[in-house]
C-alpha cells in the first residue's frame, strides 16, 4: 500500500495518540508505540509503518496502541505536574528571598514592595486617567495612556500572583475557557 496512512489508522484506534503524532511531541508518540508494538523504543515511523502496514490491526495490536497512549498520556502529565512544580518553586522562592532579604535587614528587601507599588499606582491612575475623568486627551497621549494601562494590566497580574499567589484552579479554569473558544471557533 504505497498511500498507507498508519497515523490515521492509529488515531482510529486511539485518539489522543492520534492528535499527538500530527504534532510537536511526535517523537515521544514514535517511542511509545514502538514499545508497546516492537519492543522497541528507538523504532522510527517507518518500523511502526511496517508493522502495521497491513491496514487491519490484529486483537493485540489494538491492546498495545492504547497502551501506547495510556502511557503516553501518563508521561504527559507527569511533565505537566513537574512543569507545575518548577512554578510553584519559583514563586516560592521569590517570596522566601524577599523574607530573607528583610529579616537580613538588606535595602533590596523594598525592591519587591516598591516595585508592586509603582505598579498598582500606575495601573489605577490609568484607570482614572482614562476612565473617570471627562477631559478630552491629545490623541498621542491618549494613546499612550492605552499603551501603558496594557502593560500595567499585565504586569497588575503579575503584582497579584506574587502576592496573592496563583492557583491550579484559575489556571483549569483558564484551560476550560480556551478549549471552549477553540470549540466554537472550529464551527
Amino acid at each position: 500500500m504505497p498511500d498507507f496512512d498508519w497515523k490515521r489508522l492509529v488515531a482510529g484506534v486511539a485518539p489522543a495518540l492520534g492528535t499527538v503524532l500530527g504534532g510537536p511531541l511526535i517523537g515521544a508518540a514514535v517511542a511509545e508505540l514502538g514499545a508497546a508494538l516492537l519492543g522497541n523504543r528507538d523504532a522510527t515511523e517507518a518500523d511502526i509503518a511496517a508493522a502495521l502496514s497491513s491496514g487491519r490491526l490484529g486483537p493485540e495490536q489494538v491492546v498495545a496502541i492504547k497502551q501506547a497512549e495510556n502511557a503516553l498520556t501518563i508521561e504527559l502529565a507527569r511533565i505537566e505536574q513537574a512543569r507545575e512544580a518548577a512554578g510553584l518553586q519559583d514563586t516560592s522562592s521569590a517570596r522566601q528571598q524577599t523574607v530573607a532579604l528583610a529579616k537580613a535587614g538588606s535595602g533590596i528587601a523594598w525592591g519587591a514592595p516598591v516595585v508592586s507599588t509603582l505598579i498598582v499606582s500606575g495601573y489605577f491612575f490609568c484607570i482614572y486617567r482614562l476612565f473617570i475623568v471627562p477631559t478630552d486627551l491629545p490623541p498621542n497621549a491618549f494613546q499612550l495612556l492605552n499603551v501603558m494601562f496594557g502593560a500595567l494590566s499585565i504586569a497588575f497580574g503579575q503584582v497579584c500572583n506574587y502576592w496573592l499567589g496563583s492557583s491550579a484552579g484559575s489556571k483549569a479554569s483558564g484551560d476550560a475557557v480556551r478549549k471552549i473558544a477553540q470549540q466554537n471557533g472550529a464551527r
